[in-house]
């Protein structure tokens, strides 16, 4: 074989190799971008290559680990307790239906008091007031002057 035509089969296959590559990492982004996540499964944009970086359409972006409210009742209070974890929950949350996820605090249109993490105050003050550490204890010294600190007697 003549050395021209080795160097047109050469170029002829790599222009085959390239465009085969460009067709594939443009294929390969644009699923990418359609990912997404769906009802009770995380997302981050943060750990973009572990997780999609959106709920799909029509799903609640719920900052999961990053929460750290307490619902009590019909109320939900903050606790300024620290959290770090910036992976968040698909909730469906808008569907009429407290669901699974959903409490009085990510979803308060739809969930009540029987949705909450506690019923009633007492029951709150019952869990925590003759504790130590954590809630209890800050609450004591009450840095922040918190709602949720005022409701028992530390």
């Amino acid at each position: 074989m003549k050395r021209g035509n080795k160097i047109k089969i050469f170029i002829l296959v790599a222009l085959i190799f390239l465009i085969f590559l460009l067709w594939f990492l443009l294929n390969n982004e644009s699923n990418q971008e359609n990912v997404c996540a769906k009802e009770g499964e995380y997302f981050s944009a943060v750990y973009m290559k572990e997780y999609p970086e959106h709920c799909c359409e029509g799903l609640k972006e719920w900052d999961s680990g990053m929460d750290t409210r307490i619902s009590i009742g019909n109320e939900c209070y903050e606790t300024m307790s620290m959290s770090g974890s910036p992976v968040g929950t698909c909730i469906n949350c808008g569907n009429g239906v407290c669901e699974n996820l959903e409490n009085v605090c990510n979803c308060p249109e739809e969930c009540d008091a029987g949705d909450s993490h506690y019923s009633s105050i007492k029951d709150f003050c019952d869990d925590f007031a003759g504790s130590k550490g954590g809630l209890a204890e800050m609450c004591r010294e009450d840095p922040y002057d918190l709602p949720l600190c005022k409701l028992c007697e530390w």
